[in-house]
């Protein structure tokens, strides 16, 4: 008898000990399990902005506000730049040997500057007449798809998605080829075609004084 009390209490010593501990590790698996059910999944768009400069020209730069280039975009997403004039839209940077003149691109958090110099000597400022150039367009590439940017898991460097779009057969410096292949894998998000008012304050970038330019927004999806 005395045996079986003993039983008894240790059953429910065991029981009033156990089931607070079975209750909490059942509460740790099922906020796991929601955390993994509810998190926010990586978008697979690519977001696209537009910009008309024609007010910016004639000069040897321009600045754009562009708040979309975030610090996260600019340390983890690539960013394509194209550039639009009367019979094109390539990529930048670029040398356009007709004209005599080659274009750079620098990026920076909510701030994208472009500068034009002489082909001749790469140094010396070239002023684009306002006839000659149309639009600026930016790319930011937020999907993971393997196709657009390779493997995201392995570590790819941005430099990667050049060596993908040319793999497809894509030619990455062809805005509406590039355009027309990631519509068919991702979304395209287009954030709005913004005029780029000529600029009013100029700041330090390196050696050079840029001019700050103001953005409005003339079309938005």
């Amino acid at each position: 008898m005395h045996i079986l009390t003993i039983i008894w209490t240790l059953l429910c010593a065991a029981v009033i000990i156990g089931y607070p501990i079975y209750l909490i590790n059942k509460s740790n698996t099922m906020i796991k399990s929601h955390h993994k059910l509810y998190r926010p999944s990586t978008p697979n768009t690519v977001e696209l902005l537009s910009f008309d400069i024609r007010e910016q020209l004639p000069g040897w730069s321009f600045t754009l506000d562009v708040p979309q280039i975030t610090e996260t975009i600019l340390r983890n997403n690539p960013i394509l730049f194209y550039l639009e004039s009367e019979d094109s839209c390539l990529k930048l940077p670029l040398n356009n040997a007709a004209m005599g003149y080659k274009v750079n691109v620098y990026k920076n958090v909510g701030k994208v500057y472009v500068t034009f110099k002489s082909i001749k000597d790469g140094v010396s400022n070239f002023y684009v007449p306002t006839w000659h150039l149309k639009k600026l367009k930016v790319l930011i590439i937020k999907s993971k798809d393997k196709r657009v940017y390779g493997d995201w898991e392995a570590g790819s460097k941005r430099s990667s998605i050049h060596k993908n779009l040319k793999n497809s057969g894509i030619n990455i410096n062809d805005y509406e080829d590039v355009l027309g292949y990631f519509s068919n894998i991702t979304t395209i998000d287009f954030k709005g075609h913004f005029i780029a008012k000529m600029p009013d304050k100029k700041f330090k970038f390196g050696s050079k004084l840029i001019e700050n330019g103001h953005n409005e927004l003339c079309h938005s999806a």
